[in-house]
């Protein structure tokens, strides 16, 4: 059973209470590689939280991925994590998930 807490994934936050709009243009800004994440889409047992879908990021040469999330128990706005990326998480969100141009 997924669990829905994004702390499980380790990783540092990038923005915090951010809106979807500043967290999809960050992405955007840093990586070169975005996917479209919907709500509830599982990554490494934990559901992602968000309202809408929104950008995941991947960072291929840095072994990074930015992942949205919205937080119930940290207020109203969205988080961005940097997760360590893993060989499986790649392959995962480009097999899964639409890629979106730039």
């Amino acid at each position: 059973m997924p669990s829905c807490c994004v702390n499980n994934l380790g990783g540092k936050v990038l923005l915090l209470d951010a809106t979807p709009d500043e967290v999809n243009d960050y992405v955007r800004k840093h990586c070169r590689e975005c996917y479209e994440i919907p709500p509830n889409f599982v990554f490494r047992d934990v559901r992602v939280l968000l309202r809408s879908p929104m950008l995941i990021g991947l960072q291929v040469k840095k072994g990074r991925i930015l992942l949205p999330f919205t937080k119930r128990c940290a207020g109203p706005g969205t988080m961005l994590y940097e997760v360590a990326a893993k060989e499986d998480d790649l392959d995962l969100i480009r097999n899964n998930l639409p890629k979106v141009s730039g």
